[in-house]
C-alpha cells in the first residue's frame, strides 16, 4: 500500500484503538442526545399538563426543566463531532455512500436543529407570559428536534445494509421489509430511551426543590423502560441473522438491568432496594452501556465485511497501478519542468489535447467531449476576436478561459496559430459562375435597397 495514493486505507491508529475511541465518543454523545431529547419532550408535556389542567401558580417546574435544555444541547452537539469523524475514517465507504443516498434528509439536519433550538428557547421564555405562543413554539420545536434522530437512525440503518443501496438509489424511501421496520423500531427505541433517561436525569437532579414531582417522574421512568422492553423484542428480530453470543450477552445484561429497574419502580408495591432515585444510579448506566455495546457489536458485524471487501478491492487496484507509478511520476515531473513561455509549448499543453496536432478537433481528449472540439485549422477570423475567445473561453462548451496567461503569452500562442493554420489570413473567395437569372433577381429585388 502506498500512503500517498491509498489515503482511504490508511488508519491514524490501530483498529482496536479506533473501536475503543468510537465507543467512548459515541457513548458520551448518545448520552447527552438522550438527555436533551427527553428534557425537551418532558418539558413540553409538563407545561401542557399544567396549562391545560388549569392549575394555579406559575410554571416554575416546567421552566426549570426546559432551562436545562440549553446546557444539554450544547454538550450533545459538541460531543457529536468526534464519533462522526471516527465513523468517517473507520467506515468511509459505507458512511459516504449512505449519507450521499440520504443527502437531502442529511443536509436538513442543520436547519432542523437551528429551528428546534430557537423554538424550544422561545417556549422557555414565553410559557408564563403567552401560553398559546409557547405551545405553538414547543410543538414545532420538539417536532423538529425529534425529526433529527429519525434521519440519523435512517442513515445508520442504510449504512449497515449495503445490499439495499442500488434499490434505495432507484426507489428512495419505498423500500420494504428489509429496511423500514428496522428503521421505525430503531427510531422508537431511541425515543423511548430519551424519555427514560430524561425522566431519570430530572428525578436525580431537579426534584430537590420540588419533591412533589418525584412520583410523576418515577411513573414516566417506569413507563419508558417498559416501552423500551416492548419495542426491543421486535427490534431484535429485525437483526436476528446477525446475532452472536457477544450481542446476546450484552442484550441479556440490559434485559436483567431493565427488569430490576421495573421491579424497583413497580407502582403497586412497597419500596425496594431503598427505591430512592440514587438507588437507580447503578442500574441505569448498566442499561445504557449494554445498549451501547449491543449497538457496537451489531454495527461491526454489519459494516466490517463490506469494509474489508472494499479494502481488498482498493489494494488490488493499488497493486495494478503500481507498475505505472514510475512512468506517471516521470511524466508529471517533466510537466512540472516545462516552462510555458512560447506559443508552441502552450499549444501542445493546452490546445492539442482537444484540437489535435493538426487542429482538426481530433485530439486525445476530443472523444470525451459532448460538444465536439472546433476544427481550428478551418477558422479564418480577426485576431482580436480570437484573443477574446482565448482569454474568456466559450460558455456552454469545453473551451476554457486562459486568463492565467498574460497578454504577451497569448499573443505568442496566436502567432503559433497563424503560422500553423494561417488563421488570420483573409478568406479567399470561392470561384463561382454567375448566371443571367442571378443578375435578374439582383436587379429586381436586391438593388432596390
Amino acid at each position: 500500500m502506498n500512503q500517498w495514493t491509498d489515503l482511504f486505507l490508511a488508519m491514524p491508529m490501530p483498529e482496536t484503538w479506533l473501536h475503543g475511541l468510537l465507543f467512548i465518543a459515541f457513548g458520551l454523545h448518545l448520552l447527552f442526545v438522550l438527555l436533551m431529547l427527553g428534557t425537551a419532550a418532558l418539558g413540553l408535556l409538563f407545561f401542557m399538563h399544567t396549562w391545560m389542567s388549569g392549575e394555579a401558580g406559575p410554571q416554575v417546574w416546567s421552566k426549570q426543566v426546559i432551562g436545562t435544555h440549553l446546557g444539554l444541547k450544547s454538550l450533545a452537539v459538541v460531543l457529536g463531532v468526534a464519533p462522526l469523524l471516527i465513523i468517517q475514517v473507520r467506515y468511509s465507504y459505507a458512511f459516504f455512500t449512505a449519507t450521499g443516498l440520504f443527502s437531502y434528509a442529511w443536509l436538513s439536519v442543520i436547519p432542523l436543529l437551528i429551528a428546534a433550538f430557537l423554538l424550544i428557547d422561545l417556549l422557555g421564555h414565553k410559557l408564563e407570559a403567552r401560553s398559546w405562543l409557547a405551545f405553538g413554539a414547543g410543538i414545532l420545536g420538539v417536532g423538529a428536534l425529534l425529526t433529527v434522530p429519525a434521519i440519523f437512525t435512517g442513515a445508520l440503518a442504510l449504512m449497515e445494509r449495503q445490499f439495499l443501496w442500488p434499490r434505495f438509489a432507484e426507489n428512495g424511501f419505498t423500500l420494504g421489509v428489509g429496511f423500514l421496520p428496522h428503521w421505525g423500531l430503531r427510531y422508537l427505541h431511541i425515543l423511548g430511551a430519551a424519555l427514560a433517561f430524561g425522566a431519570a436525569f430530572h428525578l436525580f437532579f431537579s426534584t430537590e426543590k420540588h419533591p412533589e414531582k418525584a412520583p410523576l417522574l418515577r411513573k414516566w421512568l417506569f413507563g419508558a423502560i417498559l416501552v423500551q422492553a416492548v419495542i426491543g423484542i421486535p427490534l431484535l428480530f429485525t437483526v436476528a441473522t446477525h446475532l452472536n453470543w457477544n450481542v446476546i450477552g450484552a442484550v441479556s445484561v440490559g434485559i436483567i438491568a431493565a427488569s430490576l429497574v421495573l421491579w424497583v419502580l413497580w407502582p403497586a408495591s412497597p419500596p425496594r432496594l431503598g427505591a430512592g432515585p440514587r438507588s437507580l444510579l447503578a442500574l441505569l448506566p448498566l442499561i445504557f452501556v449494554s445498549m451501547l455495546v449491543t449497538r457496537q457489536f451489531l454495527q461491526d458485524r454489519f459494516l466490517a465485511p463490506g469494509h474489508a471487501q472494499e479494502e481488498a478491492r482498493l489494494r488490488e487496484r493499488s497493486d495494478a497501478l503500481a507498475a505505472y507509478q514510475q512512468q506517471a511520476l516521470a511524466a508529471f515531473t517533466l510537466k512540472l519542468k516545462t516552462v510555458y513561455d512560447n506559443g508552441e509549448t502552450i499549444y501542445t499543453g493546452a490546445c492539442q489535447p482537444c484540437h489535435g496536432q493538426n487542429g482538426h478537433g481530433d485530439g486525445t481528449a476530443a472523444s470525451r467531449l459532448i460538444i465536439p472540439a472546433e476544427d481550428i485549422a478551418a477558422i479564418r477570423a480577426d485576431r482580436d476576436y480570437i484573443y477574446g475567445i482565448l482569454k474568456n473561453g466559450t460558455p456552454g462548451s469545453a473551451m476554457p478561459y486562459f486568463r492565467l496567461y498574460e497578454r504577451e503569452k497569448l499573443e505568442r500562442l496566436m502567432d503559433t496559430l497563424s503560422q500553423r493554420f494561417d488563421m488570420f489570413a483573409p478568406p479567399q473567395k470561392a470561384p463561382r459562375r454567375t448566371g443571367s437569372q442571378s443578375f435578374s433577381i439582383w436587379a429586381n429585388t436586391c438593388s432596390v435597397c
